[in-house]
Formats: C-alpha cells, sequence, structure tokens
C-alpha cells in the first residue's frame, strides 16, 4: 500500500451527536489499514477527545471540524483535527473539576506511547490544528 492510500480526511458537524460518528469512521479507516487493536483504541479516544474538545470550545465559531488519519514514514500515525477556532488549547496539568480531562488525557497518551503533539494554524479557515504523531512500532514497556 502506497502512502498516499493512507491518508483520510473527514468533516464532522460540531455537535456532540457527532462525536460517535467521528470515532466510527476512524474504526473504520484505521482497522481496514491493519492497524493493531491498540492503536486503533487509542486512536479512537483521541479523535474522541478532540473533537468534543472542538464541540464544547470551539462551535461558535466551528460549525464543523476537519480529521485527518494518516500515516507517514517513519511509521507513524498522524491524528488531527482542525476547527475554525482561533484560540488555541493547552492540556491543564491535571483535570480540572468537571471539565479539562480532554486535553490531559490526550497529552497522557501522547506521552504514554512516546508520540509528539502540536497545535499549528490553519490558515484557510483562520483557526488551529492539532496534530498528534504516534509510532506504530510497540513502545517497549
Amino acid at each position: 500500500m502506497t502512502s498516499t492510500a493512507m491518508h483520510h480526511d473527514f468533516q464532522v458537524i460540531s455537535t456532540a451527536e457527532h462525536v460517535p460518528l467521528a470515532r466510527r469512521e476512524t474504526v473504520q479507516v484505521l482497522a481496514g489499514w491493519g492497524m493493531a487493536e491498540q492503536v486503533v483504541d487509542t486512536a479512537c479516544l483521541i479523535i474522541s477527545e478532540l473533537v468534543t474538545n472542538v464541540v464544547q470550545h470551539a462551535a461558535v465559531l466551528s460549525p464543523t471540524a476537519v480529521v485527518t488519519l494518516a500515516v507517514e514514514e517513519p511509521a507513524r500515525l498522524v491524528l488531527a483535527v482542525a476547527d475554525a477556532h482561533p484560540l488555541k488549547p493547552k492540556p491543564l496539568p491535571a483535570a480540572h473539576g468537571l471539565g479539562g480531562r480532554g486535553l490531559f488525557l490526550v497529552d497522557a497518551l501522547v506521552r504514554e506511547f512516546r508520540g509528539s503533539a502540536e497545535v499549528v494554524p490553519d490558515t484557510p479557515t483562520g483557526g488551529k490544528r492539532i496534530v498528534i504523531r504516534l509510532p506504530l512500532v510497540p513502545v517497549p514497556a
């Protein structure tokens, strides 16, 4: 399979009802690419949390979000969620009250898998894109 075949973008409406749709499409695509169950489960949790953050914090300026799933060399899974809200979120140092757990959880998963996370401008919308990169090879315990 070529690298161009392992790239999938889809759009979701920024409402709570569409979070499970983003999760289901993520499962379908990554399982179709033959990804390990642990990778699929982790990716689904990350995508769910990032899309939920769009719903909760960016929907007023971003009625939709774009989800990107891709594989890049050397053997990294790329997960990205872009919205049109310019505010760049930061994970809290600990879960906070009833909120603040989403990016805290994403940050913990990225660290556990020895991946990387960055927030970059999304020039076409004036918003931002949260990009997560996770290795596809097993991480030593």
